[in-house]
């Protein structure tokens, strides 16, 4: 097959006279999976060598800052720690639907002289070109300086073996396994002075041995001195980042397309909207080119394809020929394809009483004694401090049980505790349940439709494969059985699947490949991007997000300590690449030169 250059993306002399911004990388999203690559492309974990200055990196993001410190857990503030459903109404206001299909119901009660909306009329952001039986209805996107690690639960598991890709070796896994943790702040001891994670821990530890009930794997830390804890988010990950000159953030900025070069085969400017900008009659130019060495595309599972497919990338092969019938070297059949999202069940359970009565009787420490010589039993009958740390526990995945369970106290835009129940003795039960990788799994982008940014109008195809229904059957009896031998179901919180998407895990959708013996061509077809996710056929573009994470295994397990592996390692292959050609700066920089020889996956 024939493949022409990118003369169907060439540079567009409408942005010729555009002001052009220069660096070293370009960094497009700002959330966890961006700020690794930032800084193990500034700072890495092995140390800069001395005396040499780092690259000139800027960061750009859709979004606002929404907090002091840039990208900051907004959980962190001391209000929400004390009323931990209030955050509810933050994850709502931080996350927009990416596809509501078209209401086709009528308003019967609208007065007859009013205008009334046509069938299949697109309005208020509505999608009718979306299948209302394939959609991830819940599923949504962040806009805002942090993304998503600004509300996110900060669970951050390793794959289990059965989970995870061969893209890597065992031994390279931990080792970039390791690496992220340290960058986003993993603990397992956050919660071991509450009185409530030890209680939890060992009903569940007594009845189910075989289970190894554990702690949950948190990028938190306990403030010390005070019952509160720090959430981990992208400013952890960013650290002195924020400081350093090499480093600009720019937020309320929009990428929209990346134009190529057609001899080289790179990126050769980011069109970058500033939206918040005024245009005058003096200055009516809200737009920048920004010309990078590299070009990184952190987007997440859904805005990096999308923006790969403005920028002339296409999954369709009537769409890619040009009027010759050569395929654009910018066809990529796999993009969108392979799109795993997790199913989810939950419940919340109110304590059973002769757990209760445990905590009543035993020794749990002075923090009880304490709490009983400020409140007699006619003041508060439990012997637990009001400001008592919610527990975070789990029961790992295993070949058994190949699930993610989360048995905690978390604010959720569901899962809200009535006024006349105690919080203290409510537990939420969350399990995540794997899908398989399927090529019919998809995300595409509408020529017609766009979004609130203009950018291509999403739609979803998803289905779940029987095997799939099966064992998220065994998983929901699997969550009933342990919340049964913790108490009785909260009334309204009795065990349900929550919506398609509501997990927030979409993966796969630009999946990473090792290419072996195989031509790019071929990888095309099955594949994004490499094992340091460079996407195939231009050289100086790479991704990052859970859409890098590939099958055929699928995942149960919170992504994000994964996605910011391949971030780590795509991040190394940049160095040494910078290293090899000089930075903007003019100063060498050889990093770690990656000798992983791996299969591929």
């Amino acid at each position: 097959m024939q493949y022409s250059r990118m003369t169907a993306t060439r540079e567009n002399p409408k942005y010729k006279n555009l002001r052009v911004e220069e660096c070293d990388v370009l960094i497009i999203g700002s959330g966890p999976v961006g700020a690794t690559y930032a800084r193990e492309i500034l700072d890495p974990g092995s140390g800069a060598s001395p005396g040499r200055k780092a690259p000139k990196v800027i960061m750009v993001e859709t979004g606002a800052q929404e907090s002091k410190v840039p990208g900051e857990h907004k959980k962190n503030a001391v209000v929400y720690q004390k009323h931990i459903d209030s955050f509810v109404n933050v994850i709502q206001g931080s996350l927009f639907a990416t596809s509501v299909p078209t209401r086709v119901d009528p308003n019967l009660k609208l007065p007859p002289v009013s205008w009334s909306p046509r069938e299949k009329q697109n309005f208020n952001g509505q999608n009718k070109e979306q299948n209302i039986y394939h959609n991830l209805d819940a599923n949504g996107v962040s806009r805002n300086v942090g993304g998503m690690s600004t509300h996110w639960t900060c669970a951050t598991p390793r794959q289990h073996e059965l989970e995870r890709s061969k893209i890597f070796d065992d031994a390279t896994w931990d080792r970039l396994y390791k690496r992220a943790e340290e960058l986003i702040g993993t603990r397992t001891d956050v919660l071991d002075q509450s009185i409530r994670q030890r209680l939890v821990l060992d009903i569940l530890r007594k009845k189910f041995k075989n289970r190894d009930a554990k702690a949950l794997p948190l990028a938190a830390e306990k403030v010390e001195g005070k019952n509160l804890i720090k959430w981990s988010s992208s400013s952890t990950v960013l650290g002195n980042l924020l400081e350093d000159e090499k480093f600009t953030l720019l937020d309320q900025h929009h990428c929209e397309k990346l134009e190529f070069n057609d001899e080289t085969n790179k990126v050769s400017f980011a069109i970058i909207k500033n939206l918040a900008k005024p245009q005058t009659s003096k200055e009516d130019e809200d737009r920048l080119r920004i010309k990078a060495k590299y070009v990184i595309v952190c987007g997440g599972p859904i805005l990096t394809p999308q923006l790969l497919f403005k920028s002339g990338f296409r999954y369709d092969e009537e769409d890619a020929e040009d009027s010759e019938g050569n395929k654009s070297s910018l066809y990529i059949p796999a993009l969108g394809r392979n799109l795993t999202e997790q199913t989810m069940c939950f419940c919340q359970i109110v304590l059973k009483d002769k757990w209760v009565e445990e905590l009543q009787k035993n020794n749990w420490g002075p923090e009880c004694e304490e709490h009983r010589r400020k409140y007699d039993e006619e003041d508060d009958p439990l012997r637990i401090p009001f400001d008592d740390l919610d527990p975070q526990v789990t029961l790992p995945f295993t070949e058994n049980t190949p699930w993610h369970t989360q048995i905690h106290r978390d604010a959720f835009s569901y899962g809200a505790v009535p006024p006349a129940i105690d919080k203290r003795t409510i537990v939420d039960l969350r399990y995540f349940g794997r899908a398989e990788t399927q090529w019919r799994n998809r995300v595409t982008f509408s020529k017609k439709l766009t979004d609130a940014y203009g950018m291509p109008q999403p739609t979803f195809d998803f289905k779940l494969s029987t095997k799939d229904r099966l064992e998220s059957h065994r998983m929901m009896q699997d969550m009933e059985k342990v919340a049964g031998e913790l108490g009785g179901y909260l009334p309204g919180s009795e065990p349900q699947f929550l919506a398609p998407g509501l997990a927030l895990h979409v993966c796969g959708t630009t999946a990473a490949l090792r290419k072996g013996c195989r031509s790019e061509d071929e990888m095309k077809r099955i594949s994004v991007c490499d094992e340091n996710s460079k996407v195939w056929g231009v050289e100086n573009l790479h991704l990052g997000g859970l859409n890098v994470i590939p099958g055929p295994r699928s995942n149960a397990s919170n992504p994000t300590l994964t996605a910011m592996c391949f971030a780590i390692k795509g991040a190394e292959e940049i160095r040494r690449k910078l290293g090899k050609k000089g930075s903007h700066s003019g100063n060498r920089d050889d990093g770690d030169v990656d000798t992983d020889t791996d299969d591929d996956a």
